[in-house]
C-alpha cells in the first residue's frame, strides 16, 4: 500500500515488465521454479472455489467496459502519462524502516497444515473503500464515514488497525465504528502490515485484532494482511509468510484472511511468493493500481493469473500517482467504471478503492452511482 512498492510498480510499467497483450498472460519463462511457484514441501492445496478459470474470457471483452473506456490491444499507456518513469534524484535512497532483530529462518516453528477454506466470502462482496489513518477520516466520526459509506452503496470498509511496530491499535475507534457499520448493512475488514521480522510476533498482534470484540460483541468481519516486499522494508520469504499466515488464521472457520498481495505482472508472477501463500488463505486482495496502464485490461490480468489459486477481491487506484512516477492527477470517472465492470462481469468477489483519503469528487461519484449489491441487495 506504500509509495516504494507503488514506485517500483510503476517502473516497472515503464520498462515494459507490465505487458498487457496476449502474450502477458503466459507464465514467463522457468516461473515454474521462481519463489512465486515455491509450496514449501508441497504443502497440499486446501478447499474452496477457485473462481473464474484463467483465459476463460478475452481481457477487455466487456461491452459496458468499452463503453466506459477504449480498450486497444497491448500496452497502450493512457492520455497524460510519462513516457518514461525516472525517479527525482533526493539524494542517496534511505533505507526503508523496518522493525530490529530479524528472527532467523531456522528459528522458526514449522507451520501449521493449512486449514480448509471458508466458503463465506460475503464480507468481500460488492463495493469498499479503504481508511488507513481511521482518525483523520471524516474528522474520525464513525456516524459520518458510515453515512457517506452508505449513501456510496459500500458493502464493506477496509480498516487499517495494527502493524509490526505498534501491534493491534485500533480497539477503541472499532468500538464506535464496527456496530455501526453493521447496523447499516456494511462489513469491516480490519488490515494491519506485517513486516515478517519476527512471523510470530506478527501472528500475535493479527489474531489479537481477530479477537477484538467491541459493544454487543461486535468483531471484524475479516482480516487482510498487506504483504510488501523489501522496497517497504519487509523480510519477505515463503516461510516466513506461511508461518505468518498459518498462525493467524481465525480459528473460528468462518471469518476469511484475505492476502492483500502485488499485481501479478510478469516481474512479480516471477518473483512473489502467491502459490505459497495461497493454500493458507480465503481470498487474494491484489492491488491492482493501473498507473498509466489501462484499467479494464490491468483487472482482467490479476483475474486471469490468480483466480485459479483463490477467490479474488481486487482492490483499484483511488488515488494521484505522480509522486510514484505515474501520471498527474486522480483517476478519471471512467476509468473506475472500467476496473468495477471488469471486477464484476470477470468474476472478482468484489472490487473496492485505496483510499478514503484521496478520493476525489468524480472517483466518489463513478463508486457510488456503480451497481455492485452486496449479498440479499445490500446496500
Amino acid at each position: 500500500m506504500l509509495a516504494g512498492s507503488l514506485a517500483l510498480l510503476v517502473a516497472g510499467m515503464a520498462a515494459g515488465a507490465i505487458e498487457l497483450g496476449p502474450s502477458a498472460l503466459a507464465s514467463p519463462p522457468g516461473a515454474s521454479a521462481t519463489l512465486a511457484h515455491a509450496t514449501l514441501a508441497a504443502r497440499p492445496t486446501s478447499g474452496g472455489g477457485p473462481g473464474p478459470r484463467p483465459g476463460s474470457r478475452p481481457v477487455g471483452s466487456n461491452p459496458a467496459t468499452a463503453l466506459a473506456l477504449a480498450m486497444p490491444a497491448g500496452p497502450v499507456p493512457l492520455a497524460g502519462c510519462p513516457l518514461q518513469y525516472r525517479p527525482p534524484y533526493t539524494g542517496p535512497p534511505a533505507a526503508p524502516p523496518h522493525p530490529p532483530g530479524l528472527v532467523p529462518e531456522s528459528a522458526l516453528p514449522a507451520p501449521p497444515p493449512p486449514a480448509p477454506r471458508t466458503h463465506q466470502l460475503s464480507a468481500l462482496a460488492g463495493k469498499g473503500l479503504w481508511i488507513w489513518q481511521l482518525g483523520a477520516t471524516e474528522g474520525g466520526d464513525a456516524s459520518r464515514i458510515v453515512a457517506r459509506a452508505r449513501t456510496a452503496g459500500l458493502h464493506q470498509l477496509w480498516v487499517r488497525v495494527g502493524d509490526s511496530f505498534d501491534g493491534f491499535y485500533a480497539g477503541p475507534q472499532l468500538d464506535s465504528l464496527v456496530p455501526a457499520a453493521h447496523r447499516a448493512g456494511i462489513a469491516v475488514i480490519g488490515w494491519g502490515f506485517p513486516y515478517l521480522y519476527d512471523p510470530v510476533s506478527d501472528a500475535g498482534w493479527s489474531r489479537a485484532a481477530l479477537a477484538w470484540r467491541g459493544p454487543g460483541g461486535a468483531a471484524l468481519d475479516a482480516f487482510s494482511p498487506d504483504i510488501e516486499t523489501a522496497s517497504e522494508g519487509v523480510a519477505l520469504s515463503p516461510a516466513r509468510v506461511i508461518t505468518y499466515l498459518g498462525l493467524v488464521r481465525p480459528a473460528d472457520g468462518r471469518r476469511p484472511l484475505v492476502a492483500t498481495v502485488f499485481p501479478p505482472n510478469d516481474h512479480f508472477l516471477a518473483t512473489y511468493p502467491y502459490a505459497a501463500m495461497a493454500p493458507d488463505v480465503d481470498a487474494f486482495a491484489p492491488m491492482a493500481y493501473w498507473g498509466c496502464q489501462q484499467p479494464g485490461q490491468y483487472a482482467a490480468l490479476a483475474l486471469q493469473r490468480l483466480a485459479a489459486m483463490a477467490p479474488i477481491h481486487l482492490v483499484g487506484q483511488g488515488y494521484d500517482m505522480a509522486g510514484e512516477g505515474g501520471r498527474k492527477g486522480s483517476p478519471s470517472a471512467a476509468e473506475i467504471l472500467a476496473f468495477l465492470d471488469e471486477a464484476k462481469t470477470g468474476g472478482a468477489q468484489g472490487a473496492s478503492l485505496y483510499v478514503w483519503q484521496s478520493l476525489s469528487g468524480p472517483e466518489w461519484s463513478a463508486l457510488s452511482g456503480f451497481a455492485w449489491k452486496g449479498p440479499g441487495g445490500r446496500p
